[in-house]
């Protein structure tokens, strides 16, 4: 697992076994707040021995980003720590948590054996909630996308922002909606961040949050554009060459998280068409300047 600081009292943690998932750690003069954890317990284990080292090591909060279960497994080693996330999470939690865990320990059941389901204790809505320890002030509200659930932590003192997956290498809507995410980048863009940590891959430093946060937004126009594009035609040929467009084509490479791009990518586009031709709706290409 990669171990890098983001600032001086905020550290991240890459996990090596699973899609570079990320968890953060702010670290105050009254305990540490946990931003996600890790997939497999494993790995969230060696976070919560590097705050064991620290003296102000004891964990006050855990926050999930979504109710993802790539974010939330390592929660079982933090029992009687409360526990911060969206209300939807909850739901999703309950009405899913279980019956996905069970299939997840069935593929690994060496690394998940151990894992207890924990819920959230303290929801938000739509709004915004401020956390107030040792100095810190974190900024945690809701920021809809990647799933309907998302929240985003900012630390004002560092100006760190914590995405989720509302920010990744690739943009991923297949749990969420494409408008709803540009819209939570937008607000990003407005709270002007020096660093974002992201659910998944590299932070994003100083100099490149504007191009990324920019990047990520033309790409959900040009998928858009394509879906719209492939459920107008009705040349089964182009539909099928409009819906495996190269990722590269869209701005992103496909080398990005490990090599899982064009798979994301692919699923974006699918599950986009399947939702038009569901919905009925008239289809009208948009025009945004993509090279055909």
């Amino acid at each position: 697992m990669l171990q890098e600081r983001v600032s001086t009292d905020i550290f991240l943690f890459t996990s090596d076994l699973y899609a570079q998932v990320t968890a953060g750690v702010v670290v105050t003069s009254e305990g540490a707040v946990l931003i996600d954890t890790m997939p497999f317990p494993v790995e969230t284990e060696q976070i919560l021995q590097f705050l064991a080292r620290r003296s102000a090591g004891t964990v006050r909060y855990l926050i999930f980003t979504h109710y993802h279960a790539d974010h939330i497994y390592g929660a079982s080693l933090l029992p009687g720590v409360p526990i911060l996330a969206h209300a939807r999470c909850r739901e999703h939690l309950l009405a899913h948590g279980e019956e996905g865990l069970a299939a997840a320990r069935a593929e690994v059941p060496d690394l998940l054996e151990s894992v207890v389901l924990r819920l959230p204790d303290i929801t938000l809505d739509n709004g915004e909630v401020i956390l107030q320890l040792g100095g810190k002030t974190l900024r945690i509200f809701w920021a809809p996308g990647h799933s309907d659930d998302g929240i985003a932590i900012y630390v004002e003192e560092d100006q760190v922002l914590f995405a989720g997956d509302a920010m990744t290498p690739v943009p991923t809507i297949i749990d969420g909606d494409p408008v709803a995410l540009k819209a939570t980048l937008k607000r990003f863009q407005e709270l002007e961040p020096e660093t974002i940590v992201r659910g998944h891959g590299e932070v994003i430093l100083r100099g490149e949050v504007r191009e990324s946060l920019q990047s990520a937004i033309r790409y959900l126009d040009l998928i858009q554009e394509i879906v719209a594009e492939a459920a107008a035609t009705s040349d089964p040929r182009r539909r099928e060459a409009l819906l495996r467009t190269d990722i590269e084509k869209c701005g992103i490479s496909r080398v990005a998280l490990g090599g899982e791009a064009p798979r994301l990518h692919a699923a974006n586009l699918r599950s986009l068409y399947s939702r038009l031709l569901r919905s009925g709706a008239e289809i009208t290409p948009r025009t945004t300047g993509r090279r055909k």
